[in-house]
């Protein structure tokens, strides 16, 4: 039988959201990508590459209960609360699924310790 400890089970609810945050992001990238204004939309498709890089950074990290989890887990809670803002403004339904996904990445992130 496998023990886990609050701690354990706080560092895979955040693997798991931080994966999905960067799947959501690849996502809207791309779709963004497909898009008239591609040219006024660099800031926020590199805020958009920024939050996937952090977060499956971030996962990795949590997979090896690496000294500087917490510590990135804000970095990656700053960049996934950043990245939803930029995307609110967009009607394209991945990146509201990315502002979604974001603030819940954000959320478990800072609860690292």
């Amino acid at each position: 039988m496998l023990l886990l400890n609050n701690r354990t089970v706080t560092y895979q609810a955040c693997i798991e959201i931080c994966i999905k945050c960067a799947q959501a992001c690849n996502k809207c990238f791309k779709s963004c990508l497909g898009k008239e204004n591609i040219n006024d939309m660099k800031e926020v498709l590199s805020i958009l590459v920024d939050c996937a890089e952090i977060c499956y950074v971030t996962a990795a990290y949590l997979c090896r209960d690496n000294i500087f989890s917490a510590d990135l887990g804000r970095s990656c809670a700053d960049l996934c609360d950043k990245c939803a803002d930029m995307c609110e403004a967009f009607e394209d339904l991945d990146c509201k699924a990315s502002v979604e996904v974001c603030r819940q990445c954000a959320e478990m992130c800072r609860r690292l310790q």
